[in-house]
């Protein structure tokens, strides 16, 4: 495979993996105390993180091989992450950020930004 396959299915499974990692951390907090009588809900976020992880695994390897830069791999990851994240808890849970979190948001994207920059 040329480098720029490894490049696309490396996105295309990071995304996969961090979807699915996202949703699997929402669904899991929103069980809160019905998962006390009803440990067995747990099952499908336990799956689901398990497939994001492999998705992940692969996405860290395929992006390597492509990019020979695992800094590379690993600003591309937190770079879909600050910008999946607002997006997939905001379609699962309808809630904006308070002004704290917003803050930290944006404080986390100018910190990425310099990583970029500098």
């Amino acid at each position: 495979m040329k480098n720029i396959h490894y490049l696309i299915l490396s996105m295309a499974l990071m995304a996969i993996g961090e979807i699915l990692t996202i949703y699997s951390e929402v669904y899991a907090s929103k069980l809160s105390g019905k998962a006390v009588e009803h440990p067995e809900l747990f099952i499908k976020p336990m799956i689901l993180i398990c497939v994001a992880g492999i998705c992940l695994i692969f996405a860290y390897w395929f992006g390597y091989q492509g990019t020979g830069n695992i800094w590379v791999v690993t600003v591309a990851s937190l770079t879909l992450l600050l910008i999946l994240e607002p997006l997939v808890i905001y379609v699962m849970l309808k809630e904006l950020p308070g002004r704290g979190a917003l803050v930290g948001f944006l404080l986390g994207a100018v910190g990425l930004l310099a990583t970029f920059i500098l």
